[in-house]
């Protein structure tokens, strides 16, 4: 029979019991795992404790509280160098990690051989903490803005990261835009005289794209429209200068009655 440890001593690493596989249920101060299989199999346990030296720990193996393969025996001893890996363990047996195999006799049952794959094992010495994560999903999201592309597809952005396409804008092209009618607001409807929409999608055929969130630029020459208001505004104060004259020359008529 044989345990295999698949990430070292932690709860809910999955070790192998023969055909069967469990799950660590318990781990004592980081160091001691209790597995507890099917009625009328023995209860299992494995202690590590520091040795004389700060990177090598004796391994101790017990089955229903009963030390195997003696009281006060280490089964094994294993050695990590400088950066918590395991290099080597004593007896040594390959590959590094798999333990010295100990005996043991169940009640009601044969006689049962046991080791244990400490492969995966490291030193660490520090708290508990995630070191990978895997993201299978997303938390819900609420429409935090969008965007619309040249093509006239409306780009929702939510506030969990996520952005998804929310529709598409088409446009409308006359065949006499001079003749659309006008309703006010800004607003105009084909007539007669316009000829119907050809509507399509933005940048195909004759229809241009779209430019979001820009402001249209002038039209007209800023220059040449204020040097014509400023002709105008002294023409304006000419002609009313001129009015003025003549309403005092009118006014000095009168007073010669």
């Amino acid at each position: 029979m044989t345990v295999t440890s698949t990430a070292g001593l932690a709860v809910g690493n999955t070790v192998t019991l023969g055909a069967d596989t469990y799950t660590i249920s318990a781990v004592v101060d980081g160091t001691t795992l209790t597995v507890t299989p099917a009625a009328a199999v023995a209860a299992v346990a494995v202690a590590a404790t520091t040795n004389a030296g700060s990177a090598n720990w004796n391994a101790y193996l017990s089955v229903d509280g009963v030390s195997v393969p003696a009281a006060g025996t280490a089964l094994t001893q294993l050695t990590f160098d400088t950066l918590g890996k395991l290099v080597s363990t004593t007896p040594a047996s390959v590959p590094v990690g798999t333990m010295a195999s100990a005996a043991f006799t169940p009640t009601a049952a044969a006689a049962q051989t046991i080791s244990f794959n400490f492969a995966s094992t490291s030193q660490y010495g520090g708290s508990f903490g995630v070191n990978s994560l895997t993201q299978d999903g997303f938390a819900s999201g609420r429409l935090s803005g969008f965007n619309i592309s040249a093509d006239g597809t409306l780009l929702g952005r939510y506030s969990n990261g996520q952005s998804r396409d929310l529709g598409q804008m088409l446009l409308a092209n006359f065949t006499n835009p001079q003749g659309l009618q006008p309703m006010g607001n800004n607003e105009w409807v084909e007539s007669a005289a316009s000829g119907g929409a050809l509507v399509g999608t933005p940048g195909t055929g004759a229809l241009g794209v779209l430019q979001s969130s820009a402001v249209e630029d002038s039209n007209v020459d800023l220059t040449a429209e204020l040097v014509n208001m400023i002709t105008a505004q002294r023409v304006y104060q000419a002609n009313a200068q001129t009015i003025k004259a003549q309403d005092q020359v009118l006014q000095t008529l009168v007073n010669l009655r």
